[in-house]
């Protein structure tokens, strides 16, 4: 888990859990835009010595967060895409 900010208490990290220098993390979040936190997440793992090739995402809302992705070697794998679900669900 990557945190927002440091915590007072705790282990007062930003990335919580069992990690080794090179382990392969896949990012996971609800809604993706421009992939701004997300970004600040891989970036914080990529510092823990994590390899980041993967965000995925419930729904994005094609607000430049794939292009943005891309640019830093990160592939966004979106359940459903924002334009989807305002045509009523996938392929209609």
């Amino acid at each position: 888990m990557v945190r927002k900010e440091r915590k007072d208490h705790g282990t007062g990290r930003l990335v919580e859990g069992e990690m080794g220098e090179g382990d392969d993390v896949l990012v996971v979040e609800d809604v993706i835009t421009t992939a701004g936190s997300s970004m600040k997440a891989i970036a914080e793992l990529r510092g823990e010595g994590a390899r980041v090739g993967r965000v995925l995402a419930v729904i994005d809302r094609e607000g430049g967060g794939r292009e943005n992705l891309a640019g830093i070697g990160v592939e966004l794998i979106p359940l459903i895409k924002g334009s989807e679900l305002l045509r009523g669900g996938r392929g209609r």
